[in-house]
């Protein structure tokens, strides 16, 4: 069972709603987002390119660009060395694209994810070297690499880091912190100490974006494919969970829009094959559509096929790499509904179900979906999970957490178990020998202080609402706060003591409810569909009213009344619109 909370402000919405003109539930949204000056709001509303900070202000930012520009000038060959995700792959595509169109010498790396990992390694650094590479410009990774960047500045080369991560440290005896940071000719990476950058959580292809404008700028040229790599900018910021909030709010909602007109061939052929061409792009088609397609290249084959797709000039090649995307994506699915079971049926049927924080490790998993299955097993149990599988001489794992639990800052403080690992509070990848892994669910575990209210899920409602307060014009208006995802979740509201008038059954299993809900109060009616709850409302229903499901079907009974948390969505089919309430949980 989730508790629900009912969010809490001090703001006048009235008034807010009135200077604004929108309906009052919008602005005790905006309220609860920390918005409370007319500025704050306007900001957020418009989400204006114009209200971007200046990229000169990261710490580094002046260094990194005379350094890439002296290499372009001097034709001094530049190697961009990114990550397999999708963000490290929109990155590169950002940089070495830019790169190019200025007339650099450039070649991009991407790691291997099965071979070599994440972030950068000796061997590669050695490979660039003998390539005569004079400079690395690391993207979405580098913060961690100091043994890697020490090696290439003994090359002979030049790296400049562009970074997102959080920097390692080390704590001595009276507790103070020092920040490890790469032997670098550059690092800009906001989240270091001492560097004076407004906004921390920029992604690394929203880095990149900003990066590539100032590089375009330092030589007195037009930002040439703008529109593009902001497209590529927005994508990545969906897909990498940062906070979508400030500057990567004006990304996302600027960059989305550009997407559904993209002039980019292998975007173009992306859209098309996955039928989303001519539609309006949202944050759900980038997050669950474009995202997974991109990464299932670094999952199940090398993700410098992607950038190769975003590089691609020719529209009959890109359409037949794209394709290859596609079915990649396809063949991913089916592995991670296969290992997501499996590892469900594993905690279920052991001690795990105890843990706290879980670690399954099944070595028959494959390591690029790990994450994913991290991911599910998390959403199920609502825990802190770490989904580790075999790599050769090695186990590699991928973490994925709850909000009351930085797993980040955990998994520090079990470092000498591992080989390799970095990531954010919510989110980390990790290698380690395969006999410390027993080690490390029990020392994780054995250091976790998660309550039990830490561990039940939170619906955090936005305010309570009568059904009179809820028309069309509030859904558009509720529509115009995407894109939603971290920090600014899809607007939840509650209703109490609505009745069921009607109920069905919908979708290929039948296993979706489609309600007919009206507040007595106000005589108004909605449609009301629940997506996940069938098997909870089954069971509840019988509990506390003594009906089953199918008396509700053949509504040969008396009135079934509840309380609800939904989101107000609008339903668009055959060019009609409606409001429709998302039930995301409900109580009888």
């Amino acid at each position: 069972m989730s508790i629900w909370k009912l969010k809490r402000n001090r703001a006048d919405t009235a008034k807010m709603a009135a200077v604004l003109n929108i309906r009052e539930p919008v602005a005790c949204v905006l309220a609860n987002r920390g918005i409370g000056s007319y500025r704050q709001a306007v900001r957020f509303l418009k989400a204006d390119l114009k209200d971007m900070y200046d990229p000169m202000l990261f710490k580094d930012a002046a260094k990194g660009i005379e350094i890439i520009k002296s290499a372009v000038e001097t034709k001094t060959k530049i190697a961009v060395y990114g990550d397999y995700d999708v963000d490290g792959v929109m990155s590169t595509t950002i940089l070495y694209k830019s790169l190019r169109l200025l007339g650099a010498d450039a070649v991009f790396y991407l790691p291997h994810r099965q071979k070599e990992g994440y972030g950068m390694n000796a061997e590669a650094v050695r490979e660039l070297s003998d390539m005569g590479i004079g400079v690395i410009l690391t993207c979405d990774n580098g913060i961690a690499s100091i043994d890697e960047i020490s090696l290439a500045g003994k090359l002979g080369m030049k790296t400049v880091v562009l970074d997102h991560h959080e920097p390692q440290y080390t704590v001595d005896d009276n507790g103070v912190r020092t920040e490890n940071i790469p032997p670098a000719e550059a690092v800009i990476d906001a989240k270091q100490s001492g560097c004076g950058y407004p906004f921390k959580f920029l992604c690394a292809a929203g880095m990149s974006y900003k990066f590539a404008g100032a590089l375009f700028k330092s030589f007195g040229r037009e930002f040439m494919c703008c529109d593009e790599f902001l497209s590529f900018a927005a994508v990545a910021t969906v897909c990498d969970i940062v906070d979508m909030t400030d500057e990567n709010r004006i990304i996302a909602k600027n960059g989305l829009k550009l997407l559904e007109k993209t002039k980019n061939p292998g975007m173009k052929a992306l859209l098309e094959l996955t039928g989303i061409a001519g539609r309006e792009v949202n944050e759900y088609h980038a997050g669950f559509v474009i995202g997974p397609c991109i990464n299932a290249t670094g999952r199940l084959e090398s993700a410098e096929k992607a950038v190769r797709l975003f590089t691609e000039d020719d529209c009959k090649t890109a359409l037949e790499l794209a394709g290859e995307l596609v079915e990649l994506n396809a063949e991913r699915k089916g592995m991670t509904s296969a290992a997501v079971e499996k590892a469900m049926e594993l905690i279920r049927g052991s001690d795990l179900a105890d843990d706290r924080v879980l670690v399954v490790y099944d070595e028959q998993v494959h390591e690029s979906i790990a994450g994913i299955v991290a991911g599910r097993i998390k959403e199920a149990f609502y825990r802190p999970s770490i989904m580790i599988t075999n790599s050769g001489n090695l186990a590699k794992g991928s973490a994925r957490s709850i909000e009351s639990y930085n797993i980040f800052e955990e998994l520090l403080k079990c470092s000498d178990l591992f080989v390799k690992f970095g990531g954010h509070p919510m989110a980390a990848g990790l290698s380690l020998k395969k006999e410390n892994v027993a080690l490390l669910r029990k020392r994780l575990n054995e250091n976790c202080t998660l309550t039990d209210s830490d561990l039940t899920g939170v619906i955090r409602i936005e305010r309570e609402l009568a059904f009179k307060e809820i028309d069309m014009t509030l859904a558009q208006q509720l529509e115009g706060l995407a894109p939603f995802g971290k920090e600014c979740p899809v607007p939840v509201f509650g209703s109490k003591k609505v009745l069921i008038k009607k109920l069905s059954l919908i979708g290929k299993k039948k296993d979706i409810i489609k309600f007919v809900l009206c507040q007595e109060c106000c005589g108004t009616f909605f449609d009301g569909v629940s997506f996940s709850g069938y098997e909870k409302f089954c069971d509840m229903l019988e509990k506390h009213t003594g009906y089953i499901i199918d008396d509700l079907l053949k509504q040969s009974v008396a009135p079934v009344y509840m309380d609800i948390v939904y989101c107000i969505k609008i339903n668009r089919f055959n060019g009609r619109e409606s409001v429709q309430l998302e039930i995301r949980d409900f109580r009888f």
